[in-house]
Order: C-alpha cells, then structure tokens, then sequence
C-alpha cells in the first residue's frame, strides 16, 4: 500500500490532528500541503494517556502521528507483565503481521483494543519515523538490566532485539528511543531517592536505554535529564505522578518534535 493509499485506510487524505478528552480526532487540513511521512510512537499509557504528544509531533514536522500507547506495556517480558504487549513481542507482530496474540489478550480492556486495532491498520513499509518509548513498567516490575544481547526476559536484551529486528525488517525507519522523565516510584516516592523493590533507580533504566541506544546505533532522547520534571514542579506536568497533563503531554510532544528535526 502506497502513502495516500494508507492514508486513505484510516480516512486521514486533507486531514489533520488534533485532541480531546477521549483521544484523538482529525481536523481538516488544505490537499496541498500533503504530510512528508507517518510518526509512531510506540510505548505505555504514558504514550496512550498523553495523546497529544505524537500529534505536537506531527504537526510541527508535518508527518502523520499514530498512538500505540499500551497500559502495563514493558519492552521486556517479565513476571507482572503481560507478554504479548511487551514491545519485542510487539515487533515480533509488526514484523509478521499475526496480531493474534495481542487481540487475544487485550480483549477485557479497551484502550488497548484500540491501540492494537490501530497497529494493525498500519503498514509499518510506510512509516518515516518510529519513536520507542520504554522504561516506566520496566522500572516499576523490577525487570533485570541486563546486556544487549537479544535476551527477551531482560530490558537491554529486549531493547536489542527490537531494535535489530525492526532495523532488519524496515532499513530506512527512522527509529529512536525516548527515555521515561522523572516519575515517583511504586510507593509514590520520589524515584530519584527512592528505587524499585529490587533496589534498581529509575536512572539505571535511563542509562540502559542510552547504552542499548550506543550499542545499536540508534538516537536517544533523554527526557529524564532534559524535561526538568521532578518532586518539586511534577503536579504541572503530571497527574499523578506519571502519567501527563495536558501541559506536560505538549511539552513532551515538543521536546520530541525538537530531537527528531535536529537528529533526522
């Protein structure tokens, strides 16, 4: 399927995004400014809960966004997690094209049905740009550091693999990470003092991202030493804690926005 043949598939042709309160809607936009690619980004209910931020990213790049936030989502497998939402299993699907597992297995919780539904709308030859952003669940359920080995019970290893499979599969994908800004922890504490039950800070989880970002030659946006949130200002751009208030949905859309025009 061609661009405006995919565009035609989710009725985006003279359309343009924006948000609400229940997600994301399209606004008209003029023919002759068609988009220059598709953006996806991929991650947690940080990524689902903020909508606004891959549709901040595409209107200031002028590339089509699509949300694949999953809640609960991790890029490793681990115990507390749900397998077929973990994102190296997520690629493994996008690689496929069998979403069977996902569909099976999300079916109780509807945002998620959605997300998976529009994953499988999307004809991965045609994205320009696919932002990954893991780490939160990972810290939160203890998941072992690991190396960058391919291992998929470990969050480096499933980094690697996810990386070097999708970079496989799709040469030309435009791909980088997106490092968790600062969060509390498991026990509403703050995650800069206070680890997860395993004793693993929230920052060892950044510092895995940047060295599986090292190790496989992909660009990584390091919101956690660059968005400035912390104990102090959190309620400006969170709820709770975690998960973005409009304010800090945009501000993160904009950061991200920033890193992939100078990156790419």
């Amino acid at each position: 399927m061609d661009r405006r043949g995919f565009l035609q598939n989710f009725g985006l042709v003279g359309l343009t995004a924006a948000a609400s309160s229940a997600g994301t809607y399209w606004l008209t936009r003029p023919a002759k400014i068609p988009p220059r690619g598709i953006y996806v980004q991929m991650g947690t209910s940080i990524t689902e809960i903020g909508s606004k931020t891959p549709i901040v990213v595409g209107s200031r790049l002028n590339l089509i966004p699509v949300n694949l936030g999953l809640h609960g989502a991790c890029a490793g497998i681990y115990e507390g997690c749900n397998p077929s939402n973990s994102l190296c299993s997520l690629v493994d699907a996008i690689v496929s094209g069998d979403w069977s597992k996902q569909v099976q297995e999300n079916t109780s919780f509807e945002p998620n049905m959605r997300a998976i539904a529009r994953a499988k709308a999307v004809d991965f030859s045609n994205v320009t740009h696919l932002g990954l952003e893991y780490g939160p669940n990972d810290f939160t359920l203890c998941g072992p550091i690991g190396a960058c080995d391919q291992q998929k019970t470990t969050f480096k290893g499933a980094l690697t693999y996810s990386l070097q499979k999708l970079s496989s599969a799709f040469p030309e994908l435009r791909i980088f990470l997106i490092a968790p800004a600062w969060e509390r922890n498991y026990e509403d504490l703050d995650a800069d003092l206070h680890p997860n039950k395993a004793g693993i800070f929230l920052r060892e989880y950044v510092a895995a991202l940047l060295d599986a970002a090292a190790v496989n030659r992909v660009p990584c946006l390091d919101l956690w030493s660059k968005m400035s949130t912390n104990i102090r200002n959190f309620r400006t751009f969170t709820h709770d804690g975690t998960h973005p208030t409009e304010a800090g949905a945009i501000r993160r859309g904009e950061m991200i926005a920033a890193f992939v025009n100078a990156t790419f």
